[in-house]
């Protein structure tokens, strides 16, 4: 008997303590001083949090009104910026139950960084608790601003800076890798792996030499991350996008560094590739020649110096 008793007053013990855990939590969620974070998500394994900036705030009787510079002059650091590439969907949702604290996503605009005066609106939808935005074309230092209203809460204003196609070369690590041969293929994977992808959606996977031609040739395959199956942006010459701007510029890198190479090619797809290389599967290709990058930008030895092309 004793010991039933003993385990009734364990279980009561354990009842008023999970009782007294549920309500603690009720009651924070009920006396939040400010809105919630709100996350930013490109896939699963890519997740950033927006900076909240003027908000107004409501909660037990308590108001808080909290005022800010635009968001398009504050300063961001990698928790709060995405790397994004045009076409990607880019999925804003506040961290909340729904159900405890209502929201409705009232806009989404986009403005240059530190330029406030260029803002303009963005299309957006929304998937379930999420506003999802298509990232529109056009390379540069973005950022986002988000109002969300909570209802009888209040609204809130969030900043999130966006990265579109933006290059970044580590000129001094490149040419510490310049070799004479295109033959060398160690020195070539080693190249190729340092230059910038054309767009955060693609992904590099495969390398081919030719060296049986005097005019040694280089090909680089891309293909599309998962999440931009299908929805990869091809590069186009007219007019010249981001994606072909970029590639431009890698092949530019890769004759400056690659002393008898004579000609770069891109081939691109639309589907990841499930084993070995399938030069068939790639629809769209791309080609420079030293010949015609030389008569448009001059000698290409010290190309990678040009601070006006490449982002150190």
């Amino acid at each position: 008997m004793r010991g039933n008793r003993r385990g009734i007053v364990y279980m009561a013990l354990i009842v008023a303590v999970l009782g007294g855990i549920y309500l603690y939590t009720e009651l924070q969620s009920q006396i939040m001083t400010k809105p919630p974070e709100l996350k930013a998500f490109l896939s699963d394994e890519m997740q950033k949090e927006a900076q909240m900036g003027t908000y107004e705030w409501s909660s037990l009787g308590r108001s808080v009104i909290a005022d800010s510079d635009h968001p398009a002059n504050f300063t961001y650091t990698e928790e709060n910026t995405v790397t994004a590439s045009s076409g990607q969907r880019l999925y804003l949702t506040p961290l909340v139950e729904s159900e405890k604290v209502p929201y409705v996503i009232q806009s989404v605009l986009v403005s240059e960084i530190g330029k406030p005066d260029s803002e303009t609106k963005l299309d957006f939808s929304i998937n379930g608790d999420a506003a999802v935005v298509s990232v529109p074309e056009g390379s540069g230092d973005f950022v986002y601003t988000i109002l969300v209203d909570y209802e009888e809460k209040g609204k809130a204003v969030y900043g999130l800076e966006v990265l579109v196609d933006v290059l970044t070369y580590d000129v001094d690590k490149l040419l510490s890798l310049r070799t004479p041969y295109t033959g060398n293929a160690s020195r070539l994977l080693e190249i190729v792996g340092e230059l910038p992808l054309p767009g955060s959606g693609y992904l590099q996977r495969f390398l081919s030499l030719d060296t049986e031609m005097a005019s040694y040739g280089i090909t680089v395959y891309y293909e599309p991350k998962e999440e931009l199956r299908n929805l990869l942006q091809y590069p186009t010459s007219e007019p010249e996008n981001a994606v072909y701007q970029a590639m431009e510029k890698n092949a530019l890198a890769l004759l400056s560094l690659v002393e008898n190479a004579g000609k770069i090619t891109f081939q691109m797809k639309n589907e990841p590739s499930e084993g070995d290389l399938d030069q068939s599967s790639y629809e769209k290709r791309l080609s420079f020649t030293r010949e015609e990058l030389t008569e448009k930008y001059g000698p290409l030895d010290q190309i990678l110096s040009r601070e006006d092309l490449f982002r150190h």
